[in-house]
């Protein structure tokens, strides 16, 4: 079975090229932007691509998502998602952090081990909002029986290679009904 990736993501061209990039793009230690070879979509930005972000819109925080263990365990000199969340880049005008609310990630993937990682979320308070409290948290166990809403083993993972083939071919056969 392949998947139908189609449905998931916009053809990565044109206008939709922006949100792509928003959506896929990951930080890096490396100053500057680089092409996000890891994902093939996205960019990798530097710290100093976060300070002149900050600093333009008078921001103290920039906070993302979307990135696991599985994913931060390949990217070499960022901290791990063990307890949730990161401070990726700590800059003069503020920080970028990366939060991760799934504990015990993955969570069906039976096939291979678990990052026994834990959950978090951030606590803001007014007046300013740029002093955030984490709340990590950790997976409840024994884990009960959960049945996943899809064959997991079967579909592709946005971290995994996708075939561009099978890709192309389902987009056909859509097409032609």
């Amino acid at each position: 079975m392949q998947a139908r990736t189609s449905v998931l993501d916009p053809p990565w061209e044109g206008s939709n090229l922006i949100p792509g990039d928003v959506l896929w793009s990951d930080p890096s230690l490396t100053p500057g932007l680089s092409p996000n070879e890891q994902r093939c979509i996205g960019l990798l930005w530097g710290p100093d691509y976060t300070e002149e972000f900050l600093k333009k819109y008078q921001l103290k925080l920039i906070i993302r998502s979307h990135e696991g263990s599985d994913a931060r365990e390949k990217r070499a000199g960022l901290a791990g998602m063990d307890l949730g969340y990161t401070i990726d880049h700590d800059v003069e005008s503020g920080n970028l952090i990366t939060i991760f609310s799934a504990p015990d990630y993955p969570q069906f993937q039976a096939t291979r081990e678990r990052y026994r990682n834990k959950g978090a979320y951030i606590i803001l308070q007014a007046p300013d909002f740029s002093g955030p409290q984490f709340r990590s948290f950790e997976a409840v166990t024994p884990r009960p029986k959960a049945n996943p809403y899809y064959d997991f083993e079967n579909v592709i993972d946005s971290d995994d290679e996708m075939d561009k083939s099978a890709m192309d071919s389902n987009e056909e056969q859509a097409a032609s009904h």
